[in-house]
């Protein structure tokens, strides 16, 4: 008759810890990520309308739409970082990694989305072997539609030792450049190559896409490299130099 009082209170005893343990179960913090998309054409003008930016979070899978105010939020998640994923149509896709949330309310940057590019590059040829009045390379470029000082274009340019050389295969790319006349020369200072990694004797060639005033551009760590989403995909064949 004692065992089976003893094995009875032990029987309790566990039950009771098991309980306790379980009420000791930490607390899962949730809270709200949002932020704003800010819509632009290619030439800096604001959207009146910045709805229908859909914004993801990679990978849960959840989505959300911006309203008209370019607003968007997601609640209920849990402490963690994210990753966010914007697109619309005529815009591109955009990547923000990193997003960390660690508080009940977390407001994202404002987040700005050019249009894809209007520009077309018409033409593209060599020039000289100086640029700026110094050692380097020139090049003259035409784009389309015609540009003014009231319509600007916009272009970047993509570097590499490579024939097929594009704005998915590069070793370098330029900043944003904006002309107001057709028939514009750019190019490169030899400073300027030697710092994109280039070296004397090197042939490199140079392939030019029209941009927009703000680019959707990120860096992308699974690719290893910068990509360009709102560029204008209609560009003439490169041109190539050797670095003097």
């Amino acid at each position: 008759m004692k065992k089976i009082v003893s094995i009875s209170i032990i029987a309790c005893l566990v039950i009771l810890g098991s309980c306790k343990k379980d009420d000791n179960t930490p607390t899962v913090n949730k809270g709200t990520l949002s932020g704003t998309i800010a819509g632009y054409d290619d030439k800096t003008v604001s959207n009146s309308d910045a709805s229908g930016f859909t914004v993801a979070l990679i990978p849960l899978g959840k989505t959300t739409t911006t309203d008209a105010a370019g607003k968007f939020s997601f609640s209920d998640l849990e402490y963690d970082s994210y990753d966010l994923s914007i697109s619309k149509a005529g815009y591109g896709t955009h990547k923000v990694y990193g997003v960390n949330l660690q508080s009940s309310t977390l407001n994202v940057p404002l987040i700005s989305m050019g249009a894809t590019s209007t520009t077309t590059v018409t033409a593209l040829t060599l020039n000289s072997t100086t640029y700026n009045g110094a050692p380097g390379v020139s090049y003259i470029y035409s784009t389309s539609p015609v540009p003014s000082p009231s319509n600007r274009s916009f272009t970047r340019a993509f570097l590499g030792t490579f024939a097929d050389v594009s704005n998915t295969k590069y070793t370098a790319f330029s900043p944003i450049r904006s002309n107001q006349n057709n028939n514009v020369t750019g190019g490169f200072t030899l400073d300027e190559l030697f710092a994109m990694g280039f070296r004397t004797g090197q042939t490199v060639f140079v392939k030019l896409y029209g941009e927009s005033y703000f680019s959707n551009s990120y860096l992308d760590p699974s690719l290893g490299r910068t990509v360009f989403p709102n560029l204008n995909p209609n560009s003439p064949a490169a041109i190539s130099f050797v670095v003097p």
